[in-house]
């Protein structure tokens, strides 16, 4: 019996050593985990956010964002081991069981903590209302995206032309001025996929605005007087060994109206203004789908497309990004949010607005990259699980 007892404890004890180095290696395996669910709830919640924000710009309704501030959690892990035992009294001539039972229990436990800042004060001005400065224009163009679809965003004048204004009435003046806006974002793009193009950097001096140098390798003598018609400058052309011409030109923040006028020659330097962020994205909510409901009612802003030959070229009267709405929640939709009875959302095979979106995505963070970073939380929600 004693020998009985003893192996039961010996099962025991294995048992518990076995559970307590289980936990021991359990944190790793935990984190692991873990972490990949927060990367795809973050990025899932940050997408909704934007797409939120899109659809509240249709209605005119002012934009409001919530940043994650910081992300913590708790984990607990907890065992217990125990030997309860029932004995009996020998008496004569009479043989008893004794029994023994063994317990064993494991615990976990995860407690996370999210933190949230509204954007609000100096930080939503330099983030929302500031001009997007040339040298974010210049970081998402040597990313990788094409520069006539990043002037077609971000782009309100360069040179002598301008873009399509949501907001403005249009007359046959804004309508020719914005198809020579389409005209040189066209050129440029195909400069920039022959690889004619070479963008240098901002340079910053004291005293001086911010400029990129911008250098374009021609085809041949036609393309260029095309395109610096179109910017308003002739500046100087070089030509190098395979006969080949090259102009530099300056692209600035400043406008100076006395600066190249008249196309004097040996004059480089072109005005570029720049959109803000909130300008973008009432840019892109007009393209956001509403009912006639809501237009006859005047609730959502109004959008008149441009007619003739401009309606039919791409551009950001075209929409860039396409938003749907239906009573119902949409299934295999990218992003989806639920906003006044509706869900509105983006096609999960719309790879044109996945990509603007992705732009919009990379320039907030880009906005936001020189703000400080030691923002004082306003909001922490402790999660239960």
């Amino acid at each position: 019996m004693k020998a009985r007892m003893l192996g039961k404890g010996w099962i025991l004890a294995a048992l518990f050593v076995v559970i307590t180095s289980t936990g021991c290696s359990l944190g790793p395996q935990v984190m692991k985990g873990n972490r990949l669910d927060y990367n795809v709830s973050i990025q899932k919640s940050n997408n909704e956010e934007l797409l939120l924000n899109i659809v509240r710009a249709r209605y005119f309704e002012p934009l409001f964002f919530l940043q994650v501030g910081s992300i913590s959690s708790s984990f607990g892990y907890s065992s217990t081991a125990g030997l309860s035992g029932t004995f009996f009294e020998r008496a004569a001539n009479q043989s008893y069981l004794n029994y023994l039972t063994p317990s064993l229990g494991a615990g976990f436990s995860e407690n996370p903590t999210i933190t949230y800042s509204p954007l609000q004060g100096e930080k939503m001005v330099r983030q929302l209302q500031s001009e997007i400065s040339l040298e974010r224009f210049l970081t998402m163009v040597r990313t990788g995206f094409r520069i006539d679809g990043m002037m077609w965003l971000t782009v309100l004048q360069i040179g002598d032309v301008g873009n399509f204004r949501v907001s403005e009435e249009k007359d046959d003046k804004s309508i020719s001025d914005y198809s020579k806006f389409l005209d040189l974002a066209q050129m440029l793009g195909k400069i920039q996929q022959r690889r004619d193009m070479e963008l240098t950097g901002v340079r910053k001096k004291e005293g001086e605005p911010d400029c990129i140098t911008m250098q374009l390798c021609y085809l041949d003598r036609q393309e260029a007087e095309d395109v610096e018609k179109l910017l308003g400058v002739r500046p100087e052309r070089l030509t190098r060994a395979d006969g080949r011409m090259v102009s530099v030109f300056e692209l600035t923040a400043v406008r100076d109206f006395m600066s190249c006028q008249g196309g004097k020659a040996n004059c480089s330097r072109v005005y570029v203004k720049l959109k803000s962020y909130q300008q973008i994205i009432y840019d892109m909510a007009m393209h956001v789908e509403i009912t006639d409901d809501a237009q006859s009612a005047k609730s959502a802003i109004p959008f008149t497309p441009p007619t003739g030959e401009v309606a039919l070229r791409d551009g950001i009267h075209a929409g860039l990004v396409k938003v749907k709405s239906q009573l119902t929640q949409p299934v295999n939709a990218f992003v989806a949010v639920p906003y006044r009875d509706k869900w509105f959302y983006i096609d999960d095979d719309d790879l044109k607005t996945k990509l603007c979106f992705m732009i919009l995505s990379s320039m907030y963070s880009l906005q936001s990259g020189d703000l400080p970073a030691t923002a004082s939380p306003v909001l922490t929600l402790p999660v239960s699980r």
